[in-house]
């Protein structure tokens, strides 16, 4: 899937008129004592080098001073160094000084440095090599135009010049990944870049290009050059002297900025490598991995519930905002998860619980259970996925979590309506404290121990599973870095409303259920989906 960069907003300076010479002083004064110095932003979608948008200590990037009239070199390839990695910028040896007769320059900077570099219309770029990718990962910013002595501290936006693949690994069978190579064959690696106009004129030399693969072999990384395709872009693995291509959704053009994940699960069994390539279907953030075997199957329904209202036209494009999905089993009637995310926007709002239990209209009456009333056995609430109190927008919102798809026969009074509201309440509350929460809740009929299903029935005396446990996965971003936990509870009665007994990693749960969580996020690493650390 192509993820399509996006630049952070820089916010407005205003100052008040009544302050207007002080301020202008200040900053006069700033300059002439320490030089020109600069704060920074990065378009962190492509995330190679600095991961969030952030700088790492001593990282040093290049600078050119232009005539604003002119573009005449004032100058050139100045490097500058952000000393705690926070992103602010000072001269490495000397800092650059604005004109002394006023007059106003226009910037470019770029990543990573190079002392060779005295052309910013010719900046040589080659990517034969990927050990190092924070060496070959170039960015650029030229936003800072028609600057002088008077002007505020400039921010500097930068943003990625060429395009990355991630490739992410995972063995169904158990087997060691270790040793795994990645590669793609017949790509144009060499070429240069103007970096005043982002423009990338590529040589005719083609190689194949190794990707950089983490030890456990379950990630790899590549940089590419923005390039014309013919056909799909292919990606060829080899293990032990065994190999099997994949073929990627990435057709016609390798574009620039762009950040293409390739999400595969991998058998290796008797020496030979069969392999699971995630499926083509709407996802985000939030959404687990989806194989093509799995889609393939007639009784397995990937669904998705949109809100009926946009974003605005200058955000997303103005797209519909999505609600939550599903991976349904209509032979079971449960679906296995519901993921959504979960902000302030959600849960606040003219809404209330709206009790409008019906079936789903995305799929047919005949494939779900019927929930118009709870299950007869007594002991079990129609217990949902995605809460109610999640969805507080509005009753038209609210209503969808109604659907008997979203419902599993729960444990009632000692679970449904205790530890596990508890613990809905809890994850309402840490959503509160992050611009986005990011959740998967699922319902899992066999375990690793036991794979026999049990089952109750629906009004209509329909078969349908009984969860023999629950499970939430968890990702939020907190200054910059992401944060997972997960929970597991058994659907059983508990004696007491501690839902921390229930607390593992994220890793632990994919291990359990089978599923890869947050698999467009590849910041989001292995070690993080092994933190296990209750949240306050």
């Amino acid at each position: 899937m192509k993820m399509k960069s996006l630049l952070g907003i820089m916010l407005s300076l205003s100052i008040l008129p009544a302050c207007q010479n002080d301020e202008t002083s200040i900053i006069q004064n700033e300059v002439n004592k320490y030089g020109i110095t600069f704060t920074s932003i990065i378009d962190d979608s492509n995330a190679s080098r600095a991961y969030d948008g952030s700088w790492e200590t001593n990282d040093v990037i290049g600078l050119f001073m232009l005539s604003h009239e002119g573009q005449n070199m004032v100058s050139g390839n100045v490097p500058y160094i952000t000393k705690s990695g926070n992103g602010y910028f000072t001269g490495l040896n000397t800092s650059m000084n604005y004109p002394e007769d006023g007059s106003a320059v226009d910037f470019i900077a770029y990543y990573p440095y190079s002392e060779q570099v005295s052309d910013y219309k010719a900046y040589p770029i080659d990517l034969s090599n990927q050990t190092t990718q924070n060496t070959i990962d170039l960015m650029t910013a030229t936003n800072l135009t028609g600057r002088n002595q008077t002007s505020p501290q400039g921010n500097l936006q930068f943003k990625h010049l060429l395009a990355k693949m991630v490739l992410n690994l995972k063995s169904t069978t158990g087997s060691s990944l270790k040793g795994i190579k990645a590669s793609i064959n017949g790509l144009k690696v060499k070429g240069t870049a103007n970096l005043s106009s982002g423009i990338i004129t590529a040589t005719n030399e083609t190689a194949t290009i190794s990707f950089y693969m983490n030890e456990n072999g379950t990630q790899a990384e590549a940089i590419l050059l923005p390039q014309p395709l013919t056909g799909k872009l292919k990606i060829q693995l080899e293990l032990n002297g065994q190999t099997k291509d994949i073929e990627t959704t990435v057709t016609g053009n390798i574009e620039q900025g762009a950040k293409y994940i390739c999400n595969v699960n991998i058998n290796y069994k008797g020496g030979e490598i069969t392999t699971d390539p995630q499926a083509k279907y709407t996802r985000w953030t939030e959404t687990p991995l989806i194989t093509e075997s799995q889609l393939a199957k007639s009784n397995i329904k990937y669904i998705t519930h949109y809100t009926g209202e946009y974003y605005p036209s200058n955000t997303f494009n103005g797209t519909e905002i999505r609600n939550y999905s599903m991976l349904y089993d209509t032979d079971l009637k449960i679906a296995y998860w519901v993921a959504y995310p979960l902000c302030n926007w959600y849960v606040n709002g003219s809404g209330k619980r709206t009790d409008a239990w019906d079936y789903d209209p995305q799929l047919s009456k005949s494939l779900q259970a019927n929930l118009s009333s709870s299950y007869p056995a007594n002991d079990y609430d129609r217990g949902h996925q995605l809460p109610s109190g999640d969805r507080l927008r509005s009753n038209a919102i609210n209503s969808q979590t109604f659907y008997y798809t979203n419902m599993t026969p729960q444990i009632g009074k000692k679970l449904n309506q205790t530890i596990w509201a508890d613990l809905e309440d809890a994850v309402r509350g840490w959503s509160s404290a992050t611009d986005t929460l990011y959740v998967v809740t699922g319902a899992m009929p066999t375990t690793a121990t036991d794979q026999t299903i049990q089952y109750t029935t629906d009004r209509d005396g329909n078969k349908i599973a009984i969860p023999k446990y629950y499970f939430k996965a968890l990702a939020r971003k907190v200054n910059g870095q992401y944060q997972t936990v997960g929970y597991k509870l058994d659907n059983i009665s508990y004696s007491d409303r501690n839902f921390n007994i229930g607390l593992v990693s994220v890793k632990e749960l994919e291990e359990m259920t089978g599923f890869t969580f947050f698999p467009d996020k590849p910041e989001i690493t292995e070690s993080i989906k092994s933190q296990k650390t209750a949240w306050k």
